[in-house]
């Protein structure tokens, strides 16, 4: 559903003749969508939490068995350091992601790339450079 809510609105600009006869009508489109998308949440989030609790509770109780014996875990920090650990994290992360961008943004005009090309390919393959190692020591240790 969300691949079809995000395709109609361009599939409707690309198939128009004129961008100027597209923008409004694509406009109300992208809207109409974003509320379908909304409303089918909320919906999920009431299936999933009042109407059907016992269907996932269930799921729940019997994953713990094992370990704990239905006992609850016991907090290793508090709610308000957790909170400031939280806090702290994103307001790094944010700082993270500004140097990042500046950099692709650099590293575009220094090589003659596009941004896009950088952000879309590049970075998520070097974002999983670790993964992909990994994969490969596994591959050649046969635990796959």
């Amino acid at each position: 559903m969300a691949l079809l809510c995000h395709l109609l609105p361009l599939l409707f600009t690309y198939r128009a003749a004129s961008a100027e006869l597209t923008v409004e009508p694509s406009l109300y489109l992208s809207r109409a969508s974003s509320i379908v998308m909304l409303v089918a949440y909320f919906a999920y989030l009431i299936f999933q939490l009042w109407t059907h609790r016992q269907l996932f509770e269930a799921e729940d109780e019997g994953e713990g068995e094992g370990e704990n014996n239905g006992a609850e875990e016991e907090a290793v920090i508090g709610f308000w350091s957790g909170f400031a650990w939280l806090a702290g994290m994103t307001v790094f992360i944010a700082l993270l992601s500004e140097y990042v961008v500046d950099t692709i943004e650099d590293a575009s005009d220094s090589w003659g790339l596009s941004v896009s090309f950088l952000s879309i390919i590049l970075l998520p393959i070097v974002g999983n450079a670790a993964e992909h190692a990994g994969a490969i020591i596994f591959a050649f240790k046969n635990k796959l």
